[in-house]
């Protein structure tokens, strides 16, 4: 693998103006730089930043998940209309700090072009590099086509000075449940040996532990297994963060942190045999990545739920 070093003198455009006083980071591979004239380097979907003296010394990225936008924008799942939901998101993300965005899945709900488009309308102020996976809801050939675009990226290796972040694809198409196939896991370990002193945050669309809810549990990743005996050979493996939960998990296992991120639209109740939804408001994950290998994360909601409440919904 080449590294190149280029210093983008644009690339304090993607900080908040906050951030610019604050933080520093060089970008030394993106779309918007001179190293878009070497395509070959393109085909290895990696960004490279190295981040520069801070003074907390922490990078701080923001998880978005499940936000099921529609072909039209007035369309609702189960009474949320998920543009508007989305939008009050993003209203309130305009008061973090951050240094980039991880969308982990189910972007669309139709896998329509204008839903994909209209993501990357609404994320282009806040002019920072955005990262995305698909959920089972995505399409993948219609996301591998309209992005890059704006901010988002189609890379899936993101490399800091102390801390790279994996980032694979879980969806089986056609299906809810999810499998990591040999392709997404040799990819994997070819980036956890490419940087074996980097810590490590792996990212997917599905659970791949049980979150306590039966009807849940029987659509998460069903090499879940397969997927944790492969983390043992990797101690740097720091945290592993997925979506399609609609609802905020963590714990550990085998000594790793896990987390979820709630939704952007309807949230799942936690703990119930069958489907059914909670009237709790939309959120997103905060996690700060520190130089010594720490790692610290919240969930923040918006002050109240978006949309009407349907506390009768048996599905979707």
């Amino acid at each position: 693998m080449i590294h190149y070093s280029l210093r983008d003198n644009k690339s304090k455009n993607w900080m908040s103006p906050k951030q610019r006083t604050k933080n520093s980071i060089l970008i030394l591979i993106n779309r918007r730089s001179a190293m878009i004239k070497l395509p070959m380097l393109c085909l290895l979907y990696t960004s490279f930043f190295w981040m520069e003296t801070m003074k907390d010394e922490f990078v701080r990225i923001v998880q978005l998940s499940d936000i099921h936008l529609f072909e039209n924008p007035e369309d609702s799942l189960l009474g949320v209309k998920t543009q508007e939901s989305f939008a009050a998101l993003l209203e309130m993300l305009k008061k973090e700090e951050f240094s980039f965005i991880i969308l982990s899945g189910d972007l669309s709900q139709d896998g329509s072009d204008a839903s994909y488009l209209r993501i990357a309308k609404m994320l282009k102020p806040f002019q920072v590099p955005i990262y995305c996976i698909p959920g089972n809801h995505d399409n993948t050939k219609i996301m591998a086509r309209v992005y890059p675009v704006e901010n988002i990226s189609n890379h899936r290796h993101i490399v800091l000075k102390n801390w790279h972040i994996i980032l694979l694809n879980s969806q089986i198409p056609g299906s809810v449940e999810g499998y990591l196939d040999r392709s997404q896991l040799h990819y994997l370990e070819h980036c956890l040996q490419t940087y074996p002193e980097h810590h490590a945050i792996i990212v997917f669309h599905h659970h791949p532990i049980p979150v306590g809810s039966a009807w849940l549990d029987k659509l998460g990743l069903t090499n879940a297994n397969e997927f944790w005996q492969l983390t043992e050979n990797y101690p740097m493996i720091t945290a592993v963060l997925f979506g399609h939960v609609h609802m905020a998990v963590e714990g550990k296992v085998k000594n790793i942190p896990y987390y979820s991120t709630p939704a952007g639209c309807i949230q799942f109740k936690p703990h119930h045999d069958a489907f059914s939804l909670d009237h709790i408001p939309q959120g997103f994950r905060i996690i700060e990545l520190y130089s010594n290998g720490k790692l610290k994360t919240e969930v923040k909601r918006l002050p109240k739920y978006i949309g009407h409440f349907d506390q009768g919904a048996k599905g979707y």
